[in-house]
């Protein structure tokens, strides 16, 4: 492989990873206005079903990150294996710089995308069922 094909397969990954997180903030950001005009009041089995689909949602944009971090660590080997390259870059992330305390910047990076979602679904999760809204003054 070259390494304008390697740094052409590298730059589109770089584009589906980003449009992954988006579509996954954008989930995220439709059910929570869901749950602001909707599901506050709703009953129980369809706020069980609201989530049930955000979470197959979710698990589905997890699991598609984790084969596309793959391929990238599958660029990351091809471009080693290249030597010196025309454009001077050793990698492309997994150096292990003294702040990440022995992470390389992949596994940085996974950990915080991992982190972030963790705590954003689980106070997801408590909104859902266990907030109790405060009630509307124009509905009263």
């Amino acid at each position: 492989m070259s390494e304008g094909e390697i740094l052409s397969i590298r730059n589109e990954l770089t584009g589906l990873v980003i449009s992954v997180v988006s579509v996954s903030f954008g989930m995220i950001s439709a059910y929570i206005v869901g749950l602001w005009l909707f599901l506050k009041n709703a009953p129980l089995i369809l706020r069980l079903l609201a989530f049930l689909l955000m979470s197959c949602g979710l698990a589905f944009m997890g699991v598609l990150t984790g084969g596309l971090n793959a391929l990238l660590l599958g660029t990351e080997r091809a471009w080693s294996k290249l030597g010196t390259t025309s454009v001077g870059i050793p990698s492309f992330g997994s150096e292990r710089p003294e702040f990440l305390y022995g992470l390389s910047m992949y596994e940085a990076s996974a950990a915080l995308g991992c982190i972030a979602f963790l705590a954003i679904y689980i106070t997801l999760f408590f909104i859902t069922f266990f907030y109790r809204w405060p009630e509307d003054e124009g509905r009263n």
